[in-house]
């Protein structure tokens, strides 16, 4: 006799349970808490810049390009291109021109302590905002050499223009040269004029005793990375272009006027 019992008394609250969800169909579900609530949809956070996980790189072009890296280093070909567009304050896309193409990745955004975040498709870690990618060992080459040596600018998209610095009593001379530059992985660095029958002006990089490149060599001399030019200091609310006293007396008709 006791088994029914129990079975009426199981049954009983599982009948209740069913016919209260049956009586009340449009009952709203619990409400969920979504971390990109924090974010105005009236204001959207900027995402051009440059997106990391501390391992690999994506940059987001004002022009509607982007870029993706396997690693950090942004002056190495990159293993992915495309365009993205933005969906709403919240979502983004990155779209592939890769063969065959694969799919969309949606990247959603949010904020963690004010910093702003995104979760990108199909990669695992999160991705942080910058306006300013990582520094790559690449970054310290940057700028004008000189010296002996004559004159070599390292520029960021990887070109160089070299330029001799004394004249040289020779028949032929090269004066002047233009080619690729790139930091090789294992800290050489590779120097490959754009004229095909030329060999590189600058051969030996000179190391320092942490292995940083400090000195570049030619058949001429040495040359030096020179610091950057100071950037000149004014006034808020000066105007530049003001004339100065000496341009104002000078720029007067002293010319005798006729009586």
């Amino acid at each position: 006799m006791r088994i029914p019992i129990l079975m009426m008394l199981l049954a009983t609250p599982l009948f209740a349970a069913t016919a209260r969800q049956d009586t009340s169909p449009t009952e709203a579900p619990e409400p969920r808490i979504v971390s990109t609530l924090a974010m105005d949809p009236e204001s959207p956070r900027e995402i051009v810049g440059w997106w990391s996980d501390g391992r690999s790189l994506i940059e987001v072009a004002r022009d509607g390009r982007y870029r993706r890296w396997n690693d950090l280093d942004r002056f190495d070909r990159p293993s992915d291109v495309g365009r993205w567009h933005r969906e709403n304050h919240a979502v983004f896309w990155l779209n592939s021109y890769l063969l065959p193409a694969p799919p969309p990745r949606r990247v959603a955004l949010w904020l963690r302590d004010d910093f702003l975040m995104a979760d990108v498709a199909r990669l695992k870690t999160p991705f942080t905002h910058s306006t300013t990618p990582p520094r790559v060992p690449a970054d310290d080459l940057i700028g004008r050499w000189r010296g002996k040596g004559g004159e070599l600018r390292l520029d960021p998209d990887l070109t160089y223009v070299w330029t001799r610095g004394e004249a040289v009593d020779a028949p032929i001379a090269i004066t002047s040269q233009r080619g690729r530059w790139r930091l090789l992985a294992d800290g050489r660095l590779l120097i490959e004029p754009f004229a095909v029958n030329q060999r590189p002006m600058i051969r030996v990089a000179i190391l320092d005793e942490s292995n940083r490149i400090v000195e570049l060599a030619s058949d001429s001399g040495g040359l030096r990375l020179q610091p950057p030019r100071p950037r000149p200091v004014t006034t808020p609310g000066a105007n530049p272009e003001a004339p100065t006293r000496e341009n104002v007396d000078d720029s007067v008709d002293r010319r005798p006027k006729d009586p």
